[in-house]
């Protein structure tokens, strides 16, 4: 009989042998995976370098000028602010780059936003009308389309006054008695004009 601890070992480098060799299959074929997109990529790159370099050319400016140093913020100068230059929530968060869900949270004081946003808020709030309206049609041009309608003017009290001597007196409703044929009572009907 053969010495089994012999023929256990032999056993043991066998089984051992055939998973290495299944490991350095799996590794091969990921290997060739990361070579053939190595080179996907370096193609993409040479096709992709002409544009970058025209970009470079000229730099991307931020759509407001964000100074450092503290502002102050407040829900309320947010609504101002819109009321002022009739922006929409979702105008104004095209404007900041955030959501619009967002702009609603602080105008209703649910967040606060960071440092940076706070920044362009205040830096936003010093712009012009003019500009507003550029970065505006810039960021969110459906939102410029979307122009809201300009508030009534106030009258002036002695004109309101007038205004309302012209205006026609509601009228009242008139109620009319109708016999009923088949019941004793009559019945009322309340008719409007």
């Amino acid at each position: 009989m053969p010495d089994f601890k012999l023929t256990f070992q032999e056993e043991v480098r066998r089984l051992a042998r055939k998973e290495v060799k299944a490991a350095n299959e799996i590794l091969a074929a990921q290997q060739k995976t990361i070579r053939e997109l190595t080179k996907r990529i370096e193609a993409l790159e040479k096709k992709q370098a002409v544009p970058i370099a025209q970009k470079a050319d000229k730099p991307e400016e931020p759509a407001v000028a964000v100074k450092s140093g503290k502002a102050r913020f407040s829900p309320k100068t947010i609504i101002k602010f819109r009321k002022k230059y009739g922006i929409s929530q979702k105008g104004f968060a095209a404007l900041l780059g955030v959501a619009t869900f967002t702009v609603s949270h602080w105008e209703l004081g649910k967040n606060r936003p960071r440092a940076t946003q706070v920044a362009a808020i205040s830096a936003l709030t010093k712009l012009g009308k003019r500009k507003v309206a550029a970065l505006l049609a810039e960021k969110a041009p459906a939102e410029v389309a979307k122009k809201p309608a300009k508030p009534a003017k106030a009258t002036k009290p002695a004109k309101a006054a007038k205004l309302a001597k012209k205006a026609k007196a509601p009228k009242t409703a008139k109620t009319v008695a109708v016999p009923a044929p088949a019941v004793a009572t009559d019945k009322v009907i309340t008719v409007k004009p």
